[in-house]
């Protein structure tokens, strides 16, 4: 496993506990806020849903942000992905640690034989992959709290995938 992606999973690991209830999870959102530019100027605020603000956090400590933007929203976080040429649109690809999956709620009973083209609800860091499953890293599960899921690799509610390119960011940062 790339550096890279070992610092984005440990890093969204030490978040998991956080939650909006007690403010822990204020951590997360002043790494974002902190960043600049802000996507579309936009200061998160503590009460606000923060999955794509996690996931934009994680990229932004393990220093990749330029190469995967950020963002605060979903659906425009799929939107910058499809501009950088990261955004993978099949439900079935198996992910790597370090890309980020994207979920759809209102995902179809045919699932396991169609490509969900719905609308982004909700986004977190891939953590761990084996066995045709993987674990997500999410912000704002449960009521605002970081918590991990276990989806099937082509299960249901899949919308997509972020993938940075690991191999010509580490040519960029000069790594391996």
């Amino acid at each position: 496993m790339s550096r890279k992606r070992s610092e984005i999973v440990a890093q969204a690991q030490s978040w998991i506990g956080c939650k909006e209830a007690d403010g822990s999870h204020k951590k997360i959102i002043d790494l974002y806020n902190n960043h600049k530019p802000l996507a579309r100027g936009y200061r998160v605020q503590v009460g606000d849903a923060h999955c794509a603000t996690t996931t934009s956090a994680a990229y932004i400590k393990a220093g990749i942000a330029e190469y995967t933007g950020t963002e605060c929203g979903v659906g425009k976080y799929v939107e910058i992905a499809k501009k950088k040429g990261i955004w993978t649109e099949n439900d079935a690809y198996t992910p790597k640690v370090g890309d980020a999956c994207v979920y759809d709620w209102q995902d179809g009973a045919n699932y396991a034989t169609t490509d969900n083209t719905g609308a982004p609800d909700h986004i977190g860091i891939v953590t761990k992959v084996g066995g045709g499953t993987f674990v997500v890293t999410e912000g704002n599960m449960n009521g605002g709290k970081v918590g991990k899921r276990t989806m099937k690799v082509n299960g249901r509610y899949i919308r997509g995938f972020i993938t940075p390119d690991f191999d010509m960011i580490a040519k960029k940062l000069g790594g391996t």
